[in-house]
């Protein structure tokens, strides 16, 4: 019974959250220009360091990698669990077998911290990912903690 509650309540949840979005965007238009600003030091960053971001125009900043289903859980939840990042990942139907995607999603409240710290532990994650330190390392059960 709870969860059809839920069920109902979600669509408005999510147009009273994307009306307050719309709002904050009109009344404080200097997020946006904080936004874009942190989305290009984080997407030039990561080019300057050879990552392949495909062909991105969004705030949305796709991140691929070499590897399978395994590999990505594991560099995810390294990732989350170790460098307190989060990030989701996209795989195999969606991008081609042997393809990982990682996607990062910047926000306005990131700062340049945040953005040095990230280009840093996804330098870290593509040289576990290239000695091949996922294909060994066992998920980590979040319900064990």
């Amino acid at each position: 019974m709870r969860s059809q509650t839920f069920a109902k309540s979600l669509p408005m949840a999510m147009v009273v959250g994307a009306l307050k979005r719309l709002e904050l965007l009109r009344s404080q238009p200097e997020l946006r220009e904080k936004l874009w600003y942190i989305v290009d030091k984080l997407q030039s960053g990561l080019k300057a360091l050879n990552f392949d971001l495909g062909a991105t125009n969004s705030c949305v900043t796709p991140v691929y990698f070499n590897g399978g289903v395994g590999e990505a859980t594991n560099a995810v939840m390294d990732l989350r669990e170790n460098f307190n990042i989060f990030c989701s990942v996209v795989g195999y139907p969606v991008i081609p077998k042997g393809l990982i995607m990682l996607r990062l999603i910047p926000t306005a409240m990131h700062t340049l911290e945040d953005v040095e710290y990230t280009i840093k532990a996804f330098s870290e994650v593509r040289k576990k990912l290239e000695e091949g330190k996922y294909n060994e390392a066992q998920i980590p059960s979040i319900i064990e903690k």
